[in-house]
C-alpha cells in the first residue's frame, strides 16, 4: 500500500486544523482594499478614491490631502501595508504618490492619540503650491529628504530632515531673480516649532540664514547673505532688499554682504 493514504489516515485529524488555516491565511490575504484606505484614512485628512488591491497592497486612482484651508491633490496612491506593524497598534504603510513634477515615497504610520509620523520620506513638489503661504511671488521646484516627522492635527511633533530649493526665482515686483539653488537643515525646536539652517548650493547669491518658526505664529530670520550689487540693481531689487536686510560691507571678491535680523 502506498505510504500516502496511509499517512493520510493515520493523521486525518490533523487535516482539519490545517485546513482552517490555510483557509484563515486566504482570506486574510485577500480583506479588500478598502479596509487599508479606512486606516490610511483615519484621522489623517487623507481622501482616496479608485481604490483596488487588498488591505496590504493596495492603490487608489486620486488622492488628496485635505487641510483647514485649502485642498492639495497627490494623484495616484499605492501602499504596501507591514502586517507586524498591526501588533503594535500602530499600523505602518509604505505609501507612493505620483503627480507631474509631485512625488511622495515614505514610510507613514498611525500614531496613538491621533498622531502621524512619516520616516525615511522623500518629496518633490513645485514650489508654486505653496505661494499663498509665501510673501511674494517665488518659481523652483523644492525635493526633500524627511527622516523624522510626527504631527498631531496641525500641532509638530517632531521633525529632522533637509530640504532643497533648485531653480529658485523670486519676483521682486519689476523682473524675476534667478537665485540659484539653496538647502536647508530642518528640526523641530521642541515647542511644536521649525528651526531650519539655510545655506546656499549654487548661484550668485551666497546665504548664511537662521530660520525660526514658532507655534502657532510668528518667527525670526537671521543671518546675512551676499553677492555683487550689481545683480540685485540690475533685478531692480534694491528698494526691496532695504525691506528686511541692511548693507555692511563689500569684500575683497567685490560681493556687497548684507545683514538680516527680522521678525516673522
Amino acid at each position: 500500500m502506498s505510504p500516502v493514504p496511509v499517512f493520510l489516515k493515520t493523521h486525518k485529524k490533523l487535516w482539519i486544523p490545517l485546513g482552517a488555516a490555510l483557509f484563515l491565511v486566504f482570506v486574510i490575504s485577500n480583506i479588500p482594499a478598502i479596509w487599508g484606505a479606512y486606516l490610511l484614512t483615519r484621522g489623517t485628512g487623507l481622501a482616496l478614491s479608485g481604490v483596488t488591491g487588498t488591505v496590504w497592497n493596495g492603490s487608489a486612482s486620486l488622492a488628496s490631502l485635505r487641510q483647514p484651508a485649502q485642498e492639495y491633490s497627490l494623484g495616484q496612491l499605492s501602499w504596501s501595508l507591514s502586517p507586524l506593524s498591526l501588533l503594535t497598534l500602530s499600523p505602518c504603510a509604505q505609501i507612493t504618490t505620483k503627480l507631474p513634477m509631485q512625488q511622495f515615497d515614505g514610510e507613514v504610520c498611525s500614531g496613538s492619540g491621533g498622531a502621524v509620523k512619516v520616516r525615511n520620506a522623500d518629496v518633490s513638489l513645485p514650489v508654486a503650491l505653496l505661494q499663498a503661504k509665501l510673501p511674494v511671488p517665488v518659481q523652483g521646484q523644492f525635493s526633500s529628504h524627511i527622516d523624522e516627522l510626527e504631527l498631531r492635527g496641525n500641532v509638530l511633533l517632531k521633525l529632522k530632515g533637509k530640504l532643497t530649493w533648485n531653480g529658485a526665482r523670486v519676483n521682486t515686483g519689476a523682473n524675476w531673480l534667478d537665485l540659484g539653488s539653496y538647502a536647508a537643515e530642518l528640526s523641530d525646536n521642541g515647542n511644536n516649532g521649525i528651526s531650519a539652517k539655510l545655506f546656499h548650493l549654487a548661484g550668485p547669491v551666497d546665504v548664511d540664514l537662521q530660520v525660526e518658526l514658532a507655534a502657532p505664529s510668528g518667527g525670526k530670520v537671521t543671518g546675512g547673505f551676499a553677492a555683487p550689487k550689481a545683480f540685485f540693481e540690475s533685478a531692480n531689487a534694491i528698494d526691496m532688499l532695504s525691506m528686511f536686510a541692511q548693507e555692511e560691507r563689500v569684500d575683497e571678491q567685490g560681493k556687497t554682504h548684507y545683514r538680516v535680523d527680522m521678525n516673522l
